[in-house]
């Protein structure tokens, strides 16, 4: 039961997460507006991090319950899904572009790249959704 909890806070997080970015999007109709905000830009970066980092989480948490090995990274955690036909391989290339991206954000190794921000914030959140729902169906 415990367990089912940790999933239950991690989906939440993403799914409250995903609809605030849902709601800046709507917000900034235009990557001028976007850039000139920095509390859409904030909000938007925090929002992002929140929902990968949840999504990468509940990745390790199906790992560890179904016993599979240890991962040596956060990629590794989708690619050991993926083999072991927990998560379609066909959204490998995605992930990794948003472990890259929740990378950037948490590490800040240099200024974050607005557009790529507004790109995903425009054109990427169904396709966060949807790698949320393969998850929640591995539960």
């Amino acid at each position: 039961m415990h367990r089912k909890i940790e999933y239950f806070s991690k989906i939440e997080t993403v799914e409250n997460s995903l609809k605030k970015l849902y709601e800046i999007r709507k917000k900034v109709p235009d990557y001028e507006k976007y850039i000139k905000s920095w509390i859409y830009k904030d909000a938007a970066e925090r929002n992002l991090h929140r929902a990968i980092e949840a999504i990468i989480d509940i990745g390790k948490m199906l790992i560890s319950d179904k016993k599979l090995k240890i991962p040596e990274s956060n990629r590794e955690v989708f690619i050991l899904l993926a083999e072991n036909d927990l998560f379609p391989a066909e959204y490998l290339d995605l992930i990794f572009k948003m472990i890259g991206v929740r990378n950037i954000i948490v590490h800040s190794y240099d200024k974050i790249d607005d557009s790529v921000l507004y790109g995903i914030l425009k054109k990427n959140l169904n396709d966060l959704k949807k790698i949320l729902q393969i998850l929640k169906e591995q539960i």
